[in-house]
Protein backbone atom coordinates (compact mmCIF):
# COMPACT_ATOMS: atom_id res chain seq x y z
CA UNK A 1 0.00 0.00 0.00
CA UNK A 2 0.89 3.46 -0.55
CA UNK A 3 -0.26 6.89 0.72
CA UNK A 4 0.80 10.20 0.63
CA UNK A 5 0.10 13.34 2.27
CA UNK A 6 2.26 17.20 3.48
CA UNK A 7 3.90 18.23 6.20
CA UNK A 8 3.96 21.64 6.69
CA UNK A 9 7.81 22.78 8.12
CA UNK A 10 6.31 23.06 12.02
CA UNK A 11 4.45 19.71 11.23
CA UNK A 12 7.67 18.40 10.27
CA UNK A 13 9.54 19.35 13.14
CA UNK A 14 6.86 17.55 15.33
CA UNK A 15 7.81 14.43 13.09
CA UNK A 16 11.31 14.77 13.85
CA UNK A 17 10.76 15.53 17.55
CA UNK A 18 8.82 12.02 18.38
CA UNK A 19 11.31 9.96 15.77
CA UNK A 20 14.20 11.51 17.31
CA UNK A 21 12.83 11.12 20.93
CA UNK A 22 11.98 7.75 20.41
CA UNK A 23 15.35 6.26 19.34
CA UNK A 24 16.64 3.69 21.49
CA UNK A 25 19.90 4.99 22.36
CA UNK A 26 18.54 8.89 22.92
CA UNK A 27 16.72 7.46 26.09
CA UNK A 28 19.73 5.08 26.81
CA UNK A 29 21.57 8.41 26.86
CA UNK A 30 18.89 10.60 28.32
CA UNK A 31 18.21 8.00 31.41
CA UNK A 32 21.90 6.75 32.38
CA UNK A 33 24.20 9.30 31.04
CA UNK A 34 24.41 12.96 28.94
CA UNK A 35 21.73 13.92 27.07
CA UNK A 36 22.92 17.22 25.55
CA UNK A 37 20.24 19.00 23.09
CA UNK A 38 21.65 22.36 21.42
CA UNK A 39 19.29 24.91 20.73
CA UNK A 40 17.57 25.05 17.22
CA UNK A 41 13.25 25.26 16.83
CA UNK A 42 13.69 21.43 15.65
CA UNK A 43 15.60 20.64 19.09
CA UNK A 44 12.63 22.40 21.09
CA UNK A 45 10.02 19.93 19.68
CA UNK A 46 12.52 17.05 20.76
CA UNK A 47 12.51 18.26 24.15
CA UNK A 48 8.80 18.71 24.26
CA UNK A 49 8.52 15.24 23.38
CA UNK A 50 11.46 14.14 25.58
CA UNK A 51 9.56 15.85 28.56
CA UNK A 52 5.93 15.58 27.75
CA UNK A 53 5.17 19.10 28.25
CA UNK A 54 5.08 23.00 26.27
CA UNK A 55 7.74 24.78 26.34
CA UNK A 56 8.46 28.45 24.67
CA UNK A 57 9.93 26.77 21.62
CA UNK A 58 10.48 29.87 20.12
CA UNK A 59 12.89 31.24 22.45
CA UNK A 60 15.13 28.05 22.06
CA UNK A 61 17.12 29.47 19.29
CA UNK A 62 20.65 31.32 19.16
CA UNK A 63 21.17 31.96 15.45
CA UNK A 64 18.00 31.55 13.47
CA UNK A 65 16.11 32.41 9.82
CA UNK A 66 13.45 34.63 10.62
CA UNK A 67 11.23 37.14 8.86
CA UNK A 68 13.43 36.93 5.69
CA UNK A 69 17.07 37.40 7.41
CA UNK A 70 19.60 35.42 9.45
CA UNK A 71 19.33 36.87 12.56
CA UNK A 72 20.42 36.27 16.27
CA UNK A 73 18.22 36.49 19.31
CA UNK A 74 19.68 38.08 22.55
CA UNK A 75 21.19 35.85 25.12
CA UNK A 76 18.29 37.70 27.51
CA UNK A 77 15.65 35.91 25.02
CA UNK A 78 17.03 32.64 24.97
CA UNK A 79 16.15 29.46 26.67
CA UNK A 80 18.28 28.08 29.16
CA UNK A 81 19.73 24.71 26.81
CA UNK A 82 18.33 21.57 28.04
CA UNK A 83 20.80 18.67 29.18
CA UNK A 84 19.34 15.33 30.57
CA UNK A 85 21.78 13.31 33.05
CA UNK A 86 20.44 10.43 34.45
CA UNK A 87 17.09 11.07 34.19
CA UNK A 88 17.60 14.65 35.78
CA UNK A 89 17.17 17.69 33.96
CA UNK A 90 19.88 20.51 33.86
CA UNK A 91 19.68 23.83 32.61
CA UNK A 92 23.50 24.30 31.82
CA UNK A 93 25.10 25.73 28.83
CA UNK A 94 26.77 22.22 26.53
CA UNK A 95 30.50 23.89 27.43
CA UNK A 96 29.67 23.10 31.08
CA UNK A 97 29.45 19.06 30.60
CA UNK A 98 31.44 18.88 27.39
CA UNK A 99 34.31 17.00 29.27
CA UNK A 100 32.18 14.86 31.51
CA UNK A 101 30.79 13.25 27.92
CA UNK A 102 31.45 9.20 27.28
CA UNK A 103 30.85 6.79 25.38
CA UNK A 104 26.97 6.17 25.30
CA UNK A 105 26.17 10.17 25.29
CA UNK A 106 24.89 12.23 23.02
CA UNK A 107 24.90 15.85 21.55
CA UNK A 108 21.86 16.49 19.34
CA UNK A 109 22.61 19.49 17.32
CA UNK A 110 20.33 21.28 14.92
CA UNK A 111 21.49 21.92 10.99
CA UNK A 112 20.76 24.63 8.32
CA UNK A 113 20.94 22.16 5.64
CA UNK A 114 21.09 18.68 4.29
CA UNK A 115 22.28 17.29 0.67
CA UNK A 116 21.52 14.03 -1.15
CA UNK A 117 24.68 12.78 -0.69
CA UNK A 118 24.47 12.53 3.27
CA UNK A 119 26.04 16.03 4.59
CA UNK A 120 24.59 18.47 6.80
CA UNK A 121 26.02 21.94 6.67
CA UNK A 122 25.53 23.85 10.01
CA UNK A 123 26.06 27.83 9.75
CA UNK A 124 27.84 29.56 12.40
CA UNK A 125 27.62 33.21 13.43
CA UNK A 126 30.06 33.51 16.88
CA UNK A 127 33.77 34.19 16.32
CA UNK A 128 34.84 30.78 17.69
CA UNK A 129 32.29 28.93 15.56
CA UNK A 130 29.78 28.28 18.39
CA UNK A 131 28.31 25.02 19.12
CA UNK A 132 30.33 23.44 16.05
CA UNK A 133 33.56 24.65 17.40
CA UNK A 134 33.03 24.27 20.76
CA UNK A 135 31.82 20.54 20.42
CA UNK A 136 32.72 19.14 16.80
CA UNK A 137 36.12 17.96 17.33
CA UNK A 138 36.60 16.99 20.76
CA UNK A 139 33.63 14.67 20.57
CA UNK A 140 35.17 13.17 17.50
CA UNK A 141 38.13 12.82 19.62
CA UNK A 142 36.30 11.21 22.51
CA UNK A 143 33.67 9.16 19.83
CA UNK A 144 30.87 10.54 21.30
CA UNK A 145 27.33 10.86 18.86
CA UNK A 146 25.77 13.65 17.38
CA UNK A 147 22.42 13.58 15.86
CA UNK A 148 21.45 16.27 13.34
CA UNK A 149 17.36 16.14 12.88
CA UNK A 150 17.03 18.32 9.62
CA UNK A 151 13.81 19.06 7.65
CA UNK A 152 13.79 18.33 4.20
CA UNK A 153 12.56 21.78 3.43
CA UNK A 154 16.61 22.36 4.10
CA UNK A 155 17.41 20.20 1.46
CA UNK A 156 20.11 21.67 -0.81
CA UNK A 157 22.12 20.30 -4.07
CA UNK A 158 25.65 20.30 -2.37
CA UNK A 159 26.61 21.27 1.33
CA UNK A 160 30.15 20.56 0.21
CA UNK A 161 30.38 22.79 -2.40
CA UNK A 162 28.42 25.93 -0.13
CA UNK A 163 30.64 25.30 2.40
CA UNK A 164 33.25 26.67 0.51
CA UNK A 165 31.72 30.01 0.52
CA UNK A 166 30.92 32.53 3.05
CA UNK A 167 32.74 33.07 5.66
CA UNK A 168 32.62 36.42 8.10
CA UNK A 169 35.42 37.86 6.87
CA UNK A 170 34.48 37.15 2.71
CA UNK A 171 31.30 38.57 2.77
CA UNK A 172 31.23 41.81 1.95
CA UNK A 173 27.42 42.70 2.28
CA UNK A 174 24.71 40.55 3.90
CA UNK A 175 21.16 41.39 4.23
CA UNK A 176 21.16 39.40 7.33
CA UNK A 177 24.28 38.34 9.85
CA UNK A 178 27.40 37.51 8.02
CA UNK A 179 28.06 33.55 8.56
CA UNK A 180 30.23 30.81 7.36
CA UNK A 181 29.22 27.00 7.12
CA UNK A 182 30.67 23.83 8.59
CA UNK A 183 30.32 20.97 6.74
CA UNK A 184 29.34 17.38 8.41
CA UNK A 185 29.62 14.54 6.46
CA UNK A 186 29.94 11.80 9.49
CA UNK A 187 26.82 12.89 11.13
CA UNK A 188 23.80 10.91 12.45
CA UNK A 189 21.20 12.58 10.04
CA UNK A 190 17.21 12.20 11.12
CA UNK A 191 14.98 13.53 8.60
CA UNK A 192 11.50 13.17 7.77
CA UNK A 193 12.55 9.66 5.25
CA UNK A 194 14.76 8.47 8.71
CA UNK A 195 12.08 9.69 10.96
CA UNK A 196 9.09 7.37 9.14
CA UNK A 197 11.52 4.44 9.27
CA UNK A 198 12.25 5.00 12.82
CA UNK A 199 8.57 5.12 13.66
CA UNK A 200 7.03 2.97 11.36
CA UNK A 201 9.74 1.02 9.75
CA UNK A 202 7.86 2.03 6.11
CA UNK A 203 9.75 3.58 3.06
CA UNK A 204 9.21 7.48 2.68
CA UNK A 205 9.80 8.82 -0.95
CA UNK A 206 10.43 12.66 -0.50
CA UNK A 207 7.81 13.78 -3.41
CA UNK A 208 7.31 17.39 -3.85
CA UNK A 209 8.38 20.89 -2.04
CA UNK A 210 7.02 23.71 -1.02
CA UNK A 211 3.42 25.59 -1.44
CA UNK A 212 1.74 29.13 -0.39
CA UNK A 213 -1.21 30.31 2.02
CA UNK A 214 1.00 28.57 4.74
CA UNK A 215 2.64 25.97 3.71
CA UNK A 216 5.74 27.43 2.25
CA UNK A 217 9.03 24.81 2.96
CA UNK A 218 6.32 22.35 3.05
CA UNK A 219 7.16 18.72 2.25
CA UNK A 220 4.97 15.85 0.24
CA UNK A 221 5.86 12.37 1.15
CA UNK A 222 4.78 8.85 -0.53
CA UNK A 223 5.11 6.21 2.18
CA UNK A 224 4.82 2.33 1.35
CA UNK A 225 4.56 -0.63 2.99
CA UNK A 226 2.11 -3.24 4.63
CA UNK A 227 -1.47 -1.85 4.98
CA UNK A 228 -1.68 -1.63 8.53
CA UNK A 229 1.68 0.27 9.32
CA UNK A 230 0.51 2.33 6.80
CA UNK A 231 -2.53 2.85 8.16
CA UNK A 232 -0.76 3.42 11.57
CA UNK A 233 1.73 6.18 10.31
CA UNK A 234 -1.12 8.42 8.64
CA UNK A 235 -3.09 8.32 11.42
CA UNK A 236 -0.08 9.75 13.39
CA UNK A 237 0.26 12.30 10.32
CA UNK A 238 -3.75 13.27 11.32
CA UNK A 239 -3.07 13.96 14.62
CA UNK A 240 0.11 16.28 13.30
CA UNK A 241 -1.87 17.74 10.71
CA UNK A 242 -2.33 21.93 12.23
CA UNK A 243 0.80 21.82 14.68
CA UNK A 244 0.74 25.68 14.45
CA UNK A 245 4.02 27.25 13.14
CA UNK A 246 6.26 28.88 16.32
CA UNK A 247 5.21 32.86 17.11
CA UNK A 248 8.60 34.69 15.45
CA UNK A 249 10.96 36.39 18.12
CA UNK A 250 13.05 38.80 16.58
CA UNK A 251 15.02 42.25 17.80
CA UNK A 252 15.17 45.16 16.59
CA UNK A 253 17.91 45.42 13.51
CA UNK A 254 19.37 47.97 15.60
CA UNK A 255 19.85 46.08 18.59
CA UNK A 256 20.91 42.47 17.53
CA UNK A 257 24.49 42.99 17.70
CA UNK A 258 25.00 40.67 14.70
CA UNK A 259 26.94 42.78 11.83
CA UNK A 260 24.49 43.07 9.17
CA UNK A 261 24.41 46.00 5.69
CA UNK A 262 21.42 46.86 7.82
CA UNK A 263 22.94 47.87 11.21
CA UNK A 264 24.22 51.32 10.30
CA UNK A 265 20.41 52.12 9.02
CA UNK A 266 18.46 54.20 11.62
CA UNK A 267 15.19 52.35 12.50
CA UNK A 268 12.90 55.12 10.47
CA UNK A 269 14.67 53.34 7.16
CA UNK A 270 14.28 49.74 7.62
CA UNK A 271 12.08 47.90 6.23
CA UNK A 272 9.14 47.03 8.35
CA UNK A 273 9.45 43.44 8.58
CA UNK A 274 12.55 44.05 10.42
CA UNK A 275 11.67 46.48 12.91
Amino acid sequence: MQALFTLTSSESKRLLGKAVAALPEVQQAKDNGYLVVSRGSTNAFIIEELMKSKMDKERYVAGQIIKGVLCVLGPDQRNKPVTFHKGELQAVEPGAVMDKLACGDILIKGANAVDPFGNVGVLMAGPGGGTMGQFYMALKAQGVATIYPVGLEKLIPSVEEAARYGGKLMLGRTIGCRVGMACVADGRIVTEIEAIDILFGLKAIHYASGGWGGAEGSVTLIVEGEDDEVNRCLDLIEQIKGEPPLPAVKPACKTCGAPCSFKGKELEELPSYLK
